[in-house]
This record gives C-alpha cells, sequence and structure tokens, in this order.
C-alpha cells in the first residue's frame, strides 16, 4: 500500500505514484521513460474562498474552502513537463476555471499545445450560491489541444461517438465523499474514449479521486497517476480494484 511520498503501486496496466507533479524529477520518476497518448487533468483551480452566501440550502456548503492544496497553485509550471511524457499529437484535457483559462493557454502554447477548443460541462444540479443576487454558476470549463513538438499537429485520436461532437457536455456536480471537487465519470469517460484509443496510455498528474483511471480500466486504457496526499492514494487503490474489466496489457 501507498503510505508515504515517492512508493509506488502497480495493478496490471496501471501505475500511481504518490509525488508532486510540478516538480520535473517526481515526474521524470512516474513516467518512467513512457510516453502518453492523452493526457487529461484537473489541477487545483484557486478558488477556494470564505463566503457568507444565506441562499443555500445546506449550512455545509456555506464555506467553499477545498483546502490549502486550492489556494496559491502555480497553474503554469507543472505544463513545462508534459512536452517531457507527451508523444507527437498527443491529446491534452485540462479542466479549471474561467479565470485561470488565460493563463493555461499562454502556458500551454509555451509547450507546443496548441489549444483547439474551450469545452463547457453543463451542471444539472449547481449549488445556488447567492441566488438572489447573481447568475447561478452551472458551468465549468476545459481546455482541449493537441501536442506537437514542433507546434505542427497533424494527425490526433478523434474517435467522433455522434453525428458531431458538440463542446457543451452534461454533467452533473458529484459527491464530496471521495473528494471535495470529483469529476462526473460519465464525462470522463467519454473523453477517454474519444481522444485515445484502446491500450493508448492516459496521463494523469492530479489524480484527486481516481476517476480518469476508473474510466481507463472501463475502456482498457493503460493509465499513469500522480497523486501528492498519501490519503487519497489509499482512497485509489481501493477504488481501482472495484472496477471490473477485462486483463490488460503491461505498460513496461
Amino acid at each position: 500500500p501507498i503510505t508515504k511520498p515517492g512508493d509506488r503501486w502497480l495493478l496490471g496496466g496501471h501505475v500511481l505514484y504518490c509525488g508532486d507533479s510540478t516538480k520535473a524529477e517526481d515526474v521524470a520518476a512516474l513516467m518512467d521513460g513512457a510516453v502518453a497518448d492523452l493526457c487529461i487533468t484537473d489541477p487545483p483551480y484557486n478558488v477556494s474562498r470564505e463566503n457568507n452566501f444565506q441562499t443555500v440550502w445546506s449550512a455545509a456548503r456555506v464555506w467553499m474552502d477545498f483546502g490549502e492544496w486550492d489556494k496559491w497553485f502555480n497553474q503554469k509550471e507543472w505544463i513545462r513537463y508534459l512536452p517531457l511524457v507527451l508523444k507527437e499529437n498527443a491529446n491534452v484535457v485540462i479542466f479549471n476555471a474561467w479565470e485561470n483559462l488565460k493563463e493555461i493557454s499562454d502556458a500551454c502554447s509555451k509547450s507546443n499545445i496548441t489549444i483547439k477548443r474551450c469545452l463547457v460541462l453543463n451542471k444539472s444540479n449547481p449549488a445556488p450560491f447567492n441566488r438572489d443576487r447573481m447568475f447561478v454558476n452551472d458551468v465549468e470549463f476545459a481546455l482541449w489541444g493537441v501536442y506537437n513538438s514542433k507546434d505542427k499537429p497533424t494527425w490526433w485520436t478523434f474517435n467522433r461517438q455522434s453525428w458531431v461532437e458538440k463542446c457543451v457536455l452534461d454533467t452533473t456536480v458529484q459527491s464530496s465523499k471521495l473528494h471535495p471537487t470529483m469529476k462526473d465519470i460519465k464525462v470522463i469517460r467519454h473523453l477517454v474514449e474519444l481522444l485515445s484509443n484502446e491500450w493508448d496510455l492516459v496521463f494523469d498528474p492530479f489524480m484527486w479521486s481516481w476517476t480518469t483511471a476508473v474510466a481507463c480500466k472501463e475502456l482498457g486504457r493503460n493509465y499513469v497517476g500522480c497523486e501528492i496526499d498519501p490519503k487519497y492514494c489509499e482512497i485509489i487503490e481501493k477504488r481501482l480494484n472495484e472496477v471490473k474489466i477485462m486483463e490488460q496489457q503491461k505498460l513496461f
């Protein structure tokens, strides 16, 4: 079991590493020479704060403070290491708050990741913070881009599932039981299926509750992920062990 930074856990084609994905040495240890076909991740948004809104149903939701990990996070530093671990024409999806999209887009451009679209997550059950004075915050965002070392993406995986793939994706706010900012498995599953192929390697430098890994195991993708907090690593191990899917090929 993973109990401290530097620990590593392997299950079939999946690798979990407890470390800091904003440090080059931890990224190198995590990937161990492998390169990914898809990076899909949900870094901290820097949106934690106190508020005193009285128009929410639950007093437990008056405080929107996810913890210190969601404060003062450097949105650009970790992106510098992505070219070290991505294949040519690999897809990249980065979830974040609208306030950070320009900063992330600029950092991606400097790392030869061409942003193609801004995806919008349409929440069916948003928290009604300050609903008498403001628009309800019922959307979330993700930037989708393609990495190419010459800054000229030519052919990337795009397994269209419908007549057209729209940028707006319907989603529901998830329970905070496993992590306070947990993503909707059906959205992640759709993106993994759309932007990678069976047996491809998917990289997630900010795992949280490992929703991406669950989707990868269900869909027959290999997976490498990094999580800095050993507490969440324990949740991840248990959650992934509960997913039943075909035996996958080994990564290395």
